[in-house]
């Protein structure tokens, strides 16, 4: 019997931060404050969506950040609760989907990182996502995300990829299907379960390719206000050939904690 593909980020997930060790998470959130410098917001707390395993929500809580946490998978929340721990830190974790989650009480910032958005495969459930944040977001908070632009996803070769390392193998198997605009990762891995015997898992992983056109709308049509879109890590504007782009929205309203102008 073929063996069926798992929700992504359920075996993945113990695997996710030594696949990941290199990525400069920090770097990340010094962008996000440059970002935030630029439209004179100071928020004091903050809402991490999609955190996964933690790696942005933690430097939050370490400059000061009253900061919270919500994933899907609860495989990557038990990790990133494990770290928190660790860290000798108190970060409330939720399990709850991007397009139906709630807050106890509103927020100054909510960031969605690493292309998270793109996993939201259908424009009305991008704006449910940006509806939500809206209701999340206190007067005049912002919504800082990031996307893989439709240029990048569009251009990565259907090719199958090997990763190994102690202890397990991973094989990704990249495809683009250009109809509707999907990127898929069929990944299937192998760990070390005891002594030389490996377990094997699959999952599927599927990103949609979003123009700024469609981002543009869903901002608005969730009555937020688009403030700038730039090129990664610069104040730059997209061009053609930019790989990831990142959107700062505004809800409406004077925020306390620092207007975005």
């Amino acid at each position: 019997m073929e063996m069926r593909f798992a929700e992504p980020y359920t075996y993945f997930a113990r695997l996710y931060d030594r696949v990941m060790q290199d990525v400069g998470y920090d770097l990340w959130v010094d962008y996000i404050e440059q970002l935030l410098a630029r439209f004179g917001a100071k928020p004091r707390t903050v809402l991490d969506l999609a955190c996964g395993t933690g790696n942005t929500t933690l430097p939050f809580a370490q400059r000061g950040y009253a900061v919270a946490g919500v994933d899907r998978s609860p495989e990557m929340l038990a990790i990133a609760r494990r770290k928190t721990e660790q860290a000798g830190l108190s970060i409330p974790f939720t399990q709850a989907d991007m397009r139906h989650f709630t807050v106890a009480s509103p927020v100054d910032l909510v960031t969605c990182l690493y292309d998270s958005v793109n996993y939201v495969l259908d424009l009305d459930e991008l704006v449910e996502v940006c509806r939500h944040v809206e209701g999340a977001l206190s007067p005049g908070g912002l919504f800082i995300f990031d996307v893989n632009s439709a240029y990048r996803l569009s251009n990565i070769p259907d090719t199958t990829m090997f990763v190994e390392d102690d202890g397990f193998s991973l094989v990704w198997e990249n495809q683009f299907h250009q109809r509707d605009r999907i990127w898929q990762i069929k990944l299937t891995g192998f760990v070390r379960s005891e002594g030389e015997l490996y377990r094997q898992f699959k999952e599927v992983h599927k990103e949609r390719a979003y123009t700024l056109e469609e981002i543009t709308a869903a901002i608005a049509r969730a009555r937020l206000r688009l403030l700038g879109a730039y090129s990664a890590y610069s104040f730059d504007p997209p061009e053609d050939e930019t790989a990831r782009i990142y959107f700062v929205a505004a809800k409406a309203g004077q925020s306390q904690a620092g207007e975005a102008s």
